[in-house]
């Protein structure tokens, strides 16, 4: 269920390095509600400037306290706006929305692989699924000013392209390395396109279930606009998937990748 508050509180809204910053809101409702995988769509201004909301991976959520947290870049107006939203400011946010991953897993080893701000709905996930399985994480950035602070779940491998933390190059490397030496039951994926291809690759060579959340431009976030259209695998003629409202997260088999 979608909820759609116009009033909701800014607990804190904190730089965790560069231009990345960690906004906690107080949403009890969404809070309830939300499934990792699952984003929230809120405005960034209290005018018609920017006119679209923006859409926002759940990195977090404490169901006991009625928080919801997302991790985002500045890259634009909106966003540049959004890290000035103070502690006590109210937004107009709607969510829980979209389909989130399948955890309905126990005594799994489950690998979580995070490109750049792809890993915000890993955190999420992370957390959920280390409650009762085996939790190994990939995670790959520029540079270490961007990893991601708090995390709940065994820490990850690293890579960085500058060689600021853990390896120097591409996390799917470490990822392979990883494959060689264990079995992953299940794979789970967010971040660039070229990425999520070399992903696939791996846990087609592996033989591993993969489920991706593809990074998406969403103008309305309900299926709608048809703004975030990405092509379907195995269909008859074009077909496509909405990844507001089928997505954002597929099972990798779903989604059309070359």
């Amino acid at each position: 269920m979608k909820y759609h508050v116009r009033e909701v509180r800014v607990v804190d809204n904190v730089k965790t390095g560069g231009d990345i910053y960690l906004l906690t809101l107080a949403a009890p409702a969404i809070a309830a509600a939300a499934l990792p995988g699952q984003f929230i769509h809120l405005r960034c201004g209290e005018g018609l400037d920017p006119l679209l909301r923006r859409p926002f991976s759940i990195y977090g959520v404490d169901r006991k306290n009625s928080l919801v947290q997302t991790w985002y870049q500045v890259v634009g107006k909106g966003t540049d706006l959004l890290r000035k939203a103070k502690a006590g400011k109210t937004l107009d946010v709607i969510g829980p929305l979209g389909k989130g991953f399948f955890t309905d897993i126990a005594g799994r080893n489950a690998g979580l692989v995070g490109g750049g701000m792809g890993i915000a709905p890993l955190m999420f996930l992370g957390g959920e699924l280390a409650q009762n399985n085996r939790v190994h994480s990939f995670f790959g950035v520029r540079s270490k000013a961007q990893l991601p602070p708090g995390l709940s779940f065994p820490t990850p491998l690293v890579a960085t392209e500058d060689g600021s933390a853990g390896r120097r190059g591409l996390v799917t490397d470490v990822l392979e390395q990883e494959l060689q030496r264990q079995k992953m039951d299940i794979l789970y994926a967010c971040g660039p396109r070229a990425m999520l291809q070399q992903v696939v690759k791996l846990a087609q060579k592996y033989d591993i279930p993969l489920q991706v959340s593809l990074e998406s431009a969403m103008a309305c976030g309900v299926g709608a606009c048809l703004g975030c259209a990405c092509e379907k695998s195995g269909a008859d003629g074009e077909s496509w998937l909405k990844a507001c409202q089928d997505g954002p997260v597929f099972w990798a088999a779903e989604v059309k990748w070359e």
